[in-house]
């Protein structure tokens, strides 16, 4: 049986059937998240493998935009290590890293905007996709939700990439819902990490919270000593 095939069982817990592939999503997640609330480059590299795997995961499930969604974030998890590890002098902080900034609240507004918009017409898109094209793309499961997950993963892991705060909120929120909709497809280990993100990405806020403070203190004494 092919490695890949969400059929091929490890385990079976508490009658739930955890296939090889599920598994290793849930550990190179939650180790993801964890090194991005720690502010760790790393999160990108070991995001580009969780994005392989669960690729295939969404393929088999026919959460086609969840799928599409991993190319998407494999091209941000690049943009984040270039970011990272080579950020510009103006953007850096007293270490000469990326430091951690905020959004502007038209720039928040319109991101939401966005999220909403975006998010109903992708569903539209891949509703319009499986009627006009049956033989290749099945009839997508809960299209307008699994869309609005899209683009708010999208938007997410952009602004983890640019070191923005309000990433964490957006997360705490977008996992919440992601967690009901795993539950209900029947993907019990994967509902299960996504509590563990919603736990990371608080821990995440306050950790990045305190960050952003003490690098604001750090460059209005720089200033005022000059």
């Amino acid at each position: 049986m092919n490695f890949f095939d969400i059929h091929n069982i490890v385990a079976t817990l508490w009658g739930y059937d955890l296939s090889y592939l599920e598994l290793i999503g849930f550990i190179t997640g939650f180790v993801s998240i964890y090194l991005a609330g720690k502010g760790h480059v790393l999160t990108f590299w070991i995001g580009l493998l969780n994005c392989a795997v669960f690729f295939s995961l969404f393929y088999q499930q026919h959460l086609y935009s969840m799928m599409l969604l991993q190319l998407v974030f494999a091209s941000i998890n690049i943009y984040g290590i270039i970011k990272w590890t080579f950020p510009k002098k103006s953007e850096q902080n007293a270490e000469k890293k990326l430091r951690i900034s905020t959004l502007t609240t038209k720039a928040l507004i319109s991101y939401m905007l966005t999220i909403v918009l975006g998010g109903v017409a992708w569903g539209w898109f891949m509703v319009y996709l499986s009627n006009r094209f049956p033989d290749f793309v099945q009839t997508p499961a809960y299209p307008y939700v699994d869309a609005i997950l899209l683009i708010s993963n999208v938007i997410g892991q952009t602004w983890v990439a640019r070191k923005k705060i309000e990433n964490w909120a957006l997360w705490i929120l977008v996992d919440s819902a992601s967690c009901i909709l795993w539950l209900v497809m029947g993907m019990k280990l994967t509902a299960l990490l996504y509590v563990l993100y919603v736990i990371i990405s608080v821990y995440a806020w306050f950790n990045w919270r305190k960050q952003l403070e003490e690098e604001r203190a750090l460059a209005r004494a720089k200033k005022k000593n000059h």
